[in-house]
Parts: C-alpha cells; structure tokens; sequence
C-alpha cells in the first residue's frame, strides 16, 4: 500500500482480532462485513466467489511440504524410500486445510484435529504420524511449540505437482484495492524490496534455506484440489 501512495493516497490498515475461524473470516470477505483483505491459498471455489491478487506471497515455499513429526519417529522413516512407503503413515490436518485435501485425495489416511494448537497436541500424543507443513512454517512451529519433542523429519520433503499459491484476496467487487494492491507488490518486486521485506521475515527465511540447500529426498504428490 505505501508503494502506491503517490498515486492513491492515503490508506488505513486495521487488524480484526475476532477469533471466529477462517470460514468466517472468509464468510465476512464475502458478504463485505468488516474485512476487507485476507490471505490464503488460491482454489477454484475461493477465486470464483472472492477476487484474488494474482502475486504469489510465498515465492512458492508452500508448495514444498516439510515433515514434522515426534523426535522418536525418525527410525520409521528412515525405512521410507518410495512414496507409496509413506501411505503407512498417518497425516495430520485441520478441517479447512487444502493440504489435508491433498493428502487424502493421495491415499493417506488423515486425522482431523478441531483447532490448530490441539493438532501439534495430538501430533506429540502419537494420534497421527505427522504434519505436512510448508517450508516457511516449519521452523515456526518447532520454536512454539518446543515442549512437545517435535522435530523436522530429516531424509524426506514432499513436493505438489501443481503449485499452491498463497495471494491476498479481496471482496468480488472491490476492484480498486484489488487493483491498488497488486500494483504495490509489482512495483515492490521489481525494486527488490519485496524480496528484502521477505529474507527480513525468520520464517521466510528459514524456509527458503530449507529450499536452497535441500539434500532431502523429494516426493511429488498430485495436487487434486479443483483450480
């Protein structure tokens, strides 16, 4: 937004912090209740009933799928050397995740967990084997939740073959801040402070050290979701 305040003016920026889940988030983005402007992965349904920036945030880090499971479940995967030795193993999702969606669409058996904590909760209980998480989360999640002996799994990575993009989205009909914000990232990426405000970010930036000296084996998984 401030890239394009020379040419539109002015803006203001408020966070919402009302807890009342994603769906909803995206319900209110819809009916133009109180949010303007959210993030999330792009699907064909979402982009049919909002507007979507079309700039991927990640710089294609979520397409990459980390492991985290419990520290004592290494042994198990070493074992692993095909994909088809990983449908042994139980992934972790939450309801709205077109993660999850993915991995159930690929054979995997997937244990929906009710909120986001509890899932790292059930993850540490033995309740599934593990998360499938992006590159820019992984680090992330290990930090916060340090009491749990959760870990990076070290031999394997998961890959979509179709990309998941992360962008902003914004109501249908709001076509001026579509408009206004993608521009403001065009002109970011193209004076490098898009990709400064990112190194600049620990979990960007440890995913995208995770990327650029991978020497983890890397399975690729269809991505079945409907774009």
């Amino acid at each position: 937004m401030e890239k394009t305040r020379p040419t539109d003016g002015d803006f203001i920026i408020v966070y919402l912090d009302h807890r009342g889940g994603i769906e909803r988030d995206r319900a209110m983005l819809i009916a133009n209740a109180g949010i303007d402007v959210m993030w999330g992965s792009v699907t064909k349904e979402r982009a049919e009933k909002l507007r979507v920036v079309d700039v991927d945030l990640l710089k294609s880090l979520n397409n990459y799928r980390a492991l985290l499971i419990h520290k004592n479940s290494q042994p198990r995967f070493d074992n692993v050397k095909t994909l088809q030795d990983m449908k042994i193993f139980s992934a972790g999702s939450g309801h709205y995740w077109t993660d999850g969606l993915i991995m159930d669409s690929n054979g995997f058996k997937v244990i929906y967990g009710a909120n986001y904590a509890g899932l790292f909760k059930m993850l540490s209980a033995g309740r599934f084997d593990f998360l499938s998480r992006g590159l820019h989360e992984v680090s992330s999640d290990i930090a916060r939740f340090s009491d749990l002996g959760l870990v990076q799994e070290k031999n394997i990575l998961l890959q979509y073959d179709i990309p998941v993009r992360y962008c902003f989205y914004v109501n249908k009909e709001n076509k001026a801040l579509a408009n206004r914000i993608e521009r403001g990232l065009t002109i970011a990426q193209a004076d490098g402070s898009f990709d400064e405000l990112f190194m600049k970010m620990p979990m960007l930036k440890a995913g995208y050290f995770i990327l650029q000296n991978n020497q983890r084996k890397i399975f690729k998984i269809h991505n079945s979701v409907d774009y």
